[in-house]
């Protein structure tokens, strides 16, 4: 052993080594952090310009960016939509419409004049007399005997006699007469053997009937639509 490596001189060297050592360390502790840390700052500005540059090369930006050529369309649109202003009547027209009015009017009342002019044939003129007779009655039923003339001047072929019940009475039978009766309206037409009627003459029509509420005499006798009188 030497004596240089004894002593308070050996001590003290062997201190000094060692913060020169621990210093050493610290220093390259610190060039190693600075030269991570500037590592780390390139990788993030590196990102950074990367992403920069492909954004501003990616086609859904310049889409995005790019003008919109529906625009014009759209505003042309628009614009078709609007309805136009109603195009004012010229004074002049509507005092032509209001003139001419009345003379549109005028054919409408000389057609209801015509139309008025135009009257209903009149009903036909009594031409006839009826005598109506019950020649026998029993509980619920009558024989009944009409006797028809003809009053006018003209022969009457074929004829129809008519009349209507007051009590609800019906035609069970007839001859001199084919009779129908529709409710308490009777009619009774010409058969074969009396179809004509002359002036004057007088055709006799007999019948059967039935009655609930009585049997008072019938109304409305008429001959060929014609009212007769009755005697």
């Amino acid at each position: 052993m030497r004596e240089d490596d004894t002593g308070a001189g050996y001590r003290e060297r062997l201190e000094q080594r060692a913060r020169e050592a621990a210093a050493a360390q610290q220093r390259a502790g610190r060039r190693i952090r600075w030269v991570s840390a500037l590592c780390g700052g390139l990788v993030v500005i590196g990102s950074l310009v990367i992403i920069a540059v492909t954004s501003e090369s990616s086609p859904g930006r310049q889409v995005a960016m790019a003008p919109d050529p529906l625009a014009p369309a759209t505003t042309s649109r628009t614009v078709a939509t609007t309805a136009p202003s109603p195009t004012p009547v010229p004074t002049v027209l509507r005092q032509i419409s209001t003139s001419a009015s009345p003379t549109t009017a005028a054919p409408k009342t000389t057609a209801a004049t015509s139309q008025t002019q135009v009257a209903a044939p009149p009903a036909p003129v009594a031409s006839c007399t009826v005598h109506y007779a019950v020649t026998d009655q029993w509980n619920n039923g009558f024989t009944a005997g009409v006797a028809v003339t003809n009053t006018g001047n003209q022969t009457i072929e074929p004829w129809t006699a008519g009349w209507t019940f007051t009590a609800g009475q019906r035609v069970t039978h007839s001859w001199n007469g084919d009779y129908s009766q529709s409710g308490s309206r009777v009619t009774m037409k010409a058969v074969s053997y009396n179809l004509t009627l002359a002036p004057g003459a007088t055709v006799n029509i007999g019948f059967n009937g039935a009655f609930d509420h009585g049997n008072p005499t019938p109304v409305g006798f008429t001959l060929n639509g014609a009212s007769c009188g009755t005697n």
